[in-house]
């Protein structure tokens, strides 16, 4: 798959191309539909396969946002992009003059990039104010128009806001249909205090590298992946108010059956569920008792 960073002024240099369109925070299950279809009419129609979005968030642009968090980070989103099979990612910087298009110039600029047909949500909006919809993409007849219905997961529509909500209420097991897979968030290994290693559960300490969306303050299973390899591990997103309590949240992992050094290295932490809050213990002693607890469940995953 070829990625292109492009601005809306550049001179466009694509093969005729099957095109979805959107911001696709999260590539969940209703994204992928999007992906899936772009995939479909691209093959039918003997063209090439394109995700078009955007960067930055166009929240930054158009509410002044700062720094917004995310489910995924673009590079992930990529990364699964890839997976599916496109062709092509194309990356569009969005700015104020871009948000500012009229629907027909905006029509124009994806006719130029060599879109034939174009992918894209029941409720997708585009141009000034958002005056742009399916309804106005249906009228154009510079390219062909597929849209794709709402997907509903019992009942209720798959959407980057209920996954949003879900991740920050620690409901983990909620978001693996929802997203296709289960929440995760990448970041580099830092130093912390050690408690951990001085009570046999030595943790290691993450620095993320995005703003992500955060799960819910508790304890949770699941696994990290470090040195390409999967490891089942324990996992605490909280203030440690036992040990030695932080304003700040702190995100620590205990891997299971790992033996090394990972300070500096990326990780991974996929989170399978979410299996007590974070609590305060009267000890050290005490909360050594709850760990031994908690391990076992770690220990309960699949290998």
């Amino acid at each position: 798959m070829k990625v292109v960073r492009i601005n809306m002024h550049d001179a466009f240099d694509f093969e005729e191309m099957a095109a979805c369109i959107g911001y696709f925070d999260g590539m969940h299950v209703g994204h992928m539909k999007l992906v899936e279809n772009t995939l479909i009419k691209a093959k039918e129609k003997n063209l090439k396969s394109a995700c078009i979005t955007f960067d930055p968030d166009p929240w930054v642009v158009i509410k002044q946002m700062q720094d917004p968090a995310h489910i995924t980070s673009m590079e992930e989103r990529i990364s699964i992009g890839e997976s599916a099979g496109l062709d092509y990612w194309i990356i569009l910087h969005f700015t104020k003059e871009l948000a500012d298009m009229s629907t027909d110039d905006f029509e124009k600029m994806l006719s130029d990039m060599h879109v034939k047909c174009l992918v894209c949500g029941f409720d997708y909006t585009y141009g000034k104010f958002g005056k742009g919809n399916v309804q106005t993409l249906k009228k154009q007849q510079l390219f062909d128009i597929v849209e794709v219905n709402e997907v509903l997961y019992e009942n209720e529509k798959i959407s980057s806001t209920r996954i949003e909500k879900a991740i920050e209420n620690g409901k983990m097991k909620e978001i693996i249909p929802l997203l296709g897979r289960p929440y995760s968030m990448k970041g580099s290994v830092i130093h912390g205090l050690s408690n951990g290693k001085r009570m046999g559960y030595p943790t290691i300490n993450l620095k993320l590298e995005q703003n992500y969306i955060l799960p819910a303050v508790g304890v949770y299973i699941g696994y990290v992946i470090a040195f390409g390899k999967h490891y089942r591990a324990m996992m605490n997103i909280g203030h440690n108010p036992t040990v030695s309590y932080r304003k700040d949240v702190s995100i620590e992992a205990y891997l299971l059956d790992f033996e090394g050094d990972l300070y500096d290295e990326s990780v991974e932490l996929i989170f399978m569920d979410r299996i007590r809050d974070e609590k305060e213990f009267k000890s050290k002693e005490e909360l050594v008792i709850q760990l031994d607890k908690d391990v076992l469940k770690a220990k309960a995953l699949p290998a």
